[in-house]
């Protein structure tokens, strides 16, 4: 039922139930107006406590940041930095459109950036000067998101309807080069994150 059709006082929006349809609903054609179906409530009611999509977003991605499973525990610089990637990988990937939706204010979320602060500070209790820390912690989240991103390109694009790989890509791809993209955007997007995120942790490693 929407609103409050038999009088008396009007149902409460709990901020927290807010975020909880939003990531119920997908960040995929996500609307004021299917959050507040979602709520049982009128948009009108639901826009009192929101200032519109864009605070919706905002709202369903903190929540999936503030529980996630960080890394916690001292088990190595590496593995820490690790597993934080993959926290942030496994975010974006059960979420599909969160990126694309999400956009730049991916960057300006609060709970973001308290992760991102985490980290780096938990690096530097590993002995990382704070320029390097701040430098890694940047380069494997970001790694993690253009990963995703690219993917997302792909399927919402590239890729088309039927996820034949575009004409081009037969043109001017070595057929072995070709085999190799197109399972990294399918089936094989896993394991290429984790090849990319292998290198430039090997990186890392090699400037300490």
């Amino acid at each position: 039922m929407q609103g409050n059709k038999r009088g008396g006082r009007p149902r409460v929006i709990d901020p927290e139930a807010v975020a909880r349809a939003v990531v119920e609903h997908g960040f995929t054609g996500l609307s004021v107006a299917a959050v507040a179906q979602r709520l049982g409530v009128n948009q009108a009611s639901l826009y009192r406590h929101i200032g519109g999509l864009d605070d919706l977003i905002d709202t369903g991605v903190s929540l999936l940041i503030r529980t996630a499973d960080w890394p916690a525990g001292g088990t190595g610089w590496r593995d820490h930095l690790e597993r934080a990637a993959w926290t942030v990988w496994r975010i974006l990937t059960d979420h599909p459109g969160l990126i694309l939706a999400a956009g730049r204010r991916l960057l300006a979320n609060d709970e973001l950036i308290i992760a991102f602060n985490r980290l780096c500070l938990e690096l530097m209790g590993y002995g990382f000067a704070p320029a390097k820390a701040t430098l890694a912690v940047d380069f494997v989240l970001d790694l993690a998101c253009t990963t995703v991103l690219s993917r997302d390109f792909m399927l919402a694009g590239a890729l088309g309807e039927d996820r034949a790989a575009p004409r081009a890509w037969a043109e001017h791809f070595d057929p072995r080069v070709r085999e190799i993209i197109t399972t990294a955007s399918g089936d094989g997007h896993e394991e290429w994150f984790a090849g990319k995120l292998a290198l430039a942790l090997d990186g890392i490693e090699h400037t300490l």
